[in-house]
């Protein structure tokens, strides 16, 4: 049953990649080294590959950012992370892990629909605990591959110690000897060719506040290497080049959870308001996305097109309507 289910995830990988190419969103072409040697760029970094695109297929896996989780593992390993609205208030992480493949990643819970969004661009296989009927049919339809731990797909265990739902995690190494290679059809985001062609932040900042709900607010500090979380539970903590803090509209999925609590969707595609923290300034514009599996475009007041410095990414994907931003 495991191996059916396993051989079923390695054709939706494949049909993925076949459906998600854009020819006005291409990978960037390798570029020329010293006349001769060819370095490809990582769709989800920007940063130069001196090895290649790596030969597994990237992951986002869902992990719990409530307490009742601490700590979250093998978060610091991850090209680059989505946080997202989850019902009652509180938030859980989409972290997208590609360059490196840590053997140990939680605490994994449950997928969303806002996940289709999220996966689509770095045609990623999403790593979770389950989810309920109408999300899996829904990723389906988005010809999203799951690999779940209610699905019996192995590579998961639990911490001892620890009390459930909150205590899963899992083997990406495990994973990527399961799965075959799969390489992302488009830049996550606009990287620019080198940090100094990167756009620069006019306005300098050492914090920022992200309030999703009353329930949860991300406090975030810039220091030497980049932005990370004041309040986090991650050991290590994530350190992102750069942060970004895009509001889309938010609508109820349809369903509730166990508690009786209305699930909502966050449908990260169209367009909204960006704060961009680059580096230790900030800018405001717009972002774009035209489709669930297209790059993300970023924007100036003026239109002028935004170019982030290759690194490590954190996305704070709030509620049009009701998440607000603040910096100092």
């Amino acid at each position: 049953m495991k191996m059916r289910a396993m051989v079923s995830l390695v054709a939706a990988a494949a049909v993925l990649a076949a459906c998600s190419s854009s020819d006005d969103d291409p990978v960037r072409e390798p570029d020329t080294k010293d006349g001769s040697q060819l370095v490809q760029i990582s769709p989800l970094t920007g940063e130069r590959l001196e090895n290649g695109l790596p030969d597994h297929a990237p992951f986002v896996v869902k992990i719990d950012n409530t307490r009742a989780a601490t700590p979250q593992t093998g978060l610091d390993q991850a090209d680059l992370v989505v946080e997202e609205t989850v019902e009652g208030g509180a938030t859980r992480l989409a972290a997208i892990f590609y360059s490196q493949m840590p053997e140990s990643v939680g605490h994994v819970r449950s997928v969303r629909a806002t996940d289709i969004g999220i996966a689509k661009p770095a045609s990623a296989h999403i790593v979770a605990s389950g989810g309920a009927p109408q999300t899996f049919d829904r990723l389906r339809e988005a010809q999203v591959p799951i690999v779940s731990e209610d699905g019996g797909a192995e590579g998961f265990s639990r911490k001892t110690g620890k009390a459930a739902p909150y205590n899963v995690l899992v083997n990406l190494r495990h994973l990527t000897e399961q799965i075959g290679p799969v390489r992302p059809s488009v830049p996550y985001l606009p990287w620019a060719a080198a940090d100094d062609e990167a756009t620069p932040a006019p306005t300098a900042v050492t914090a920022a506040s992200v309030r999703f709900s009353n329930f949860h607010t991300t406090e975030w500090t810039h220091g030497e290497g980049g932005w990370t979380r004041a309040n986090g539970i991650a050991q290590p903590e994530f350190m992102a080049r750069n942060l970004l803090v895009l509001f889309a509209d938010e609508v109820d999925a349809g369903y509730r959870d166990p508690a009786g609590n209305p699930v909502p969707e966050t449908n990260f595609v169209g367009s909204g308001r960006a704060v961009v923290f680059a580096g230790g300034g900030v800018i405001e514009g717009t972002w774009s996305k035209r489709d669930h599996a297209s790059q993300i475009q970023l924007v100036d007041g003026s239109g002028t097109p935004i170019e982030l410095a290759p690194g490590k990414t954190w996305i704070e994907l709030v509620n049009n309507s009701t998440a607000d931003v603040n910096w100092r």
